[in-house]
């Protein structure tokens, strides 16, 4: 225990104290302004179809802005992109609050939607390409990544209890805080001194865009599978929530899997290193698979948030190393925009998740919205072993010289 907790107080040493609780705040603004969107538009107009379409808007300006993002930051350095996506992110946000209040057309709300999403910051991918630059051993690396893994699974639990604490006093207040909070602590790590690290490159050599590259593509399908199984589990478990006839239950069952998920992804920097990347991809999608099939059947509220636990101890190890393996396919100065890439893949497959899941639970119940993200995971586990032989192939054929 005394080594696991030396390796976390080892990343204040190289980077200074300040950056990991900045950048965990710096990236809470983004769970809240997402719910905070919903509620606003909910609250304000009572029409559930606008609040989704808004919703949907922000997600699709976020995968379609964060890989540019994550580009120009490569390419110019991170204190300035952190800092100006920061800052109109929150105008951004804020316009949209005054354009609901003052009824402005709706597809006005919703280009500013999209335009508050694709001006995201990209904290915890650009955090991550952060360490990359930082650190070069590959033991802190994993500490790292392990931190930033655990770091976006808090927020998106503590997000929402934000969120519903200022709708209290006025949906629009928890919407101008998220405002506020990425303004502030978004601008904030874009300004702290770990950012020289990832400075601008010294030269703007011509690259065949990343996502072309077999390794990075494979990853991002895993990325895209998993995006779909949050997706999915979330609208089923809102469908159990609903049909227990408590459906405010449904934010603190999904915060179980939020639970589970920061606790093992704090713990898989302490994995042996002979437990390669490629077996940890195998094992914990199928962790996934195998956690997933009895909520197929369960509807027991109890039983379900036991569940999910189980479920969320395989997910934060999951991500953390598709994260890492994503490090390890580029150079140094492009790590920025395959860690975006990677996220937006996430987002992307949230949308496609809850879309079907939501569909399956209105017409057939919970176990049907489960199936999702059942097959969701499926797929991303037969893609992880699809890696895991190829690499084993490769190696084979470098060290067996007839079977090059």
């Amino acid at each position: 225990m005394t080594t696991f907790l030396s390796a976390y107080k080892a990343l204040p040493a190289v980077a200074g104290r300040a950056l990991l609780p900045v950048g965990f705040l710096a990236r809470l603004p983004q769970p809240m302004l997402q719910l905070g969107m919903v509620l606003l538009v909910t609250t304000s107009t009572g029409s559930l179809g606008y609040a989704g379409l808004a919703a949907g808007a922000l997600s699709l300006g976020a995968a379609v802005g964060g890989p540019w993002v994550g580009r120009l930051a490569d390419r110019r350095g991170q204190r300035v992109v952190m800092v100006v996506a920061s800052l109109l992110n929150a105008a951004f946000a804020v316009a949209f609050v005054v354009e609901v209040a003052l009824d402005a057309p709706r597809w006005l709300a919703l280009v500013t939607a999209a335009a508050t999403g694709a001006a995201t910051p990209q904290i915890g991918p650009l955090m991550r390409s952060r360490w990359v630059r930082l650190l070069r051993d590959r033991d802190r690396l994993s500490t790292a990544m392990s931190w930033e893994g655990a770091a976006d699974e808090i927020v998106y639990i503590l997000g929402p209890v934000v969120v519903s604490l200022f709708t209290l006093i006025s949906p629009s207040l928890a919407m101008l805080a998220g405002a506020l909070m990425v303004a502030v602590f978004g601008v904030w790590a874009g300004l702290h001194p770990s950012a020289a690290a990832a400075g601008p490159t010294a030269t703007h050599t011509v690259h065949a865009p990343v996502w072309r590259e077999p390794a990075v593509a494979s990853l991002l399908l895993v990325s895209l599978a998993i995006g779909s199984f949050f997706g999915g589990m979330q609208t089923a478990v809102t469908a159990v929530a609903t049909l227990s006839g408590a459906a405010a239950s449904a934010g603190l069952l999904y915060a179980a899997m939020g639970v589970g998920s920061a606790l093992t992804g704090l713990g898989t920097s302490a994995l042996p290193a002979r437990f390669g990347l490629g077996d940890r991809l195998v094992t914990f999608t199928l962790w996934l698979v195998v956690a997933v099939v009895p909520l197929l059947w369960i509807t027991a509220v109890p039983l379900v948030a036991v569940l999910l636990f189980v479920v969320g101890c395989g997910v934060g190890p999951a991500l953390i190393t598709v994260y890492s393996l994503a490090e390890r396919q580029v150079s140094p100065e492009r790590t920025g925009v395959t860690m975006t890439l990677i996220s937006a893949g996430s987002v992307i497959g949230y949308s496609i998740g809850s879309s079907l899941g939501g569909r399956l639970a209105q017409d057939d119940g919970p176990g049907a919205a489960f199936t999702v993200s059942l097959a969701a995971v499926g797929v991303a586990t037969v893609v992880a072993v699809a890696r895991r032989w190829r690499g084993s192939a490769v190696r084979e054929a470098r060290r067996d010289p007839a079977l090059r």
